[in-house]
């Protein structure tokens, strides 16, 4: 039987041949960069489902993300894959066999970017035991002063991270700094139960400052060849000047901030 009947067939056969995948699955937080991250993955031949128009590398396929943002707001209490629901479960392969089917099947590289999976890593590795996990994460102090749904307590699943970690009733830069802190410390709890073979860590900063030796780790980390799209891409496609863009804001606010998520922030080396 081929690979894309197996994947739209029996729920048995569709485990089975998603558990044989090595998707490459970008995480990070909305806002953090991981669009830089996801261009230099396709100019290194990975398929991330995303289209020129769609510059923030996000897949073209609407029901697929749709799917991910719902099985977010409903499975936060989830934190291992041995903790998964077996009917959200089943969704997910379901949704992911649809978009790899979508993609064409592809038989090289393939993954996708799209923020709100951070939410769910236990549902990505209980589906995909070989995923490769890019990890990125951005000053928290910059993405304390800028919206995403996931801190938005109008949107459901920022009305879910916001509860989850009691920062519904704080102020804007406060919630969003509290949703950066959960979601980061959250994936951090998380890969405990990976091998570290698995993971590549990447600051946004790094990208910045060291585009190149940027490039180099990753391409390392996938064993995919250094391309000339990609180097041309990290010498000329970032934009440095959103860096530490939290020193632009009212430094009371920041104080703020940094007295709230202090003890994520000296993880990743922001503080001393």
């Amino acid at each position: 039987m081929e690979l894309l009947d197996l994947l739209l067939g029996s729920n048995a056969s569709r485990s089975a041949s998603l558990a044989a995948m090595s998707p490459v699955v970008l995480m990070g937080r909305g806002h953090s960069g991981t669009r830089v991250l996801a261009w230099m993955c396709v100019h290194l031949g990975v398929t991330l489902g995303t289209s020129g128009p769609h510059i923030e590398g996000d897949p073209d396929d609407v029901r697929f993300t749709n799917k991910i943002k719902r099985l977010a707001a409903r499975n936060l209490e989830v934190t291992s894959p041995a903790r998964v629901r077996e009917p959200a479960l089943r969704r997910f392969k379901a949704a992911v066999s649809a978009y790899y089917a979508g993609l064409g099947s592809p038989a090289g590289m393939w993954g996708w970017k799209f923020p709100e999976t951070y939410l769910i890593a236990p549902y990505v590795a209980r589906t995909f035991p070989r995923a490769k996990y890019l990890h990125l994460v951005r000053d928290g102090r910059d993405l304390a002063f800028k919206t995403h749904l996931t801190d938005n307590p109008r949107h459901r699943v920022g009305r879910a991270v916001l509860s989850a970690c009691n920062a519904l009733g704080l102020p804007e830069h406060l919630r969003a700094a509290a949703s950066w802190q959960y979601q980061v410390d959250r994936f951090d709890a998380f890969r405990e139960q990976l091998s570290a073979s698995d993971v590549l860590d990447i600051r946004f900063e790094d990208l910045c400052t060291a585009p190149r030796e940027s490039a180099e780790r990753l391409s390392a980390f996938l064993g995919a060849p250094m391309t000339d799209a990609c180097r041309a891409y990290a010498a000329t496609g970032i934009d440095t000047l959103k860096l530490a863009q939290y020193r632009d804001q009212d430094p009371r606010l920041v104080d703020e901030v940094e007295r709230r998520i202090g003890a994520t922030l000296r993880r990743y080396r922001y503080l001393a």
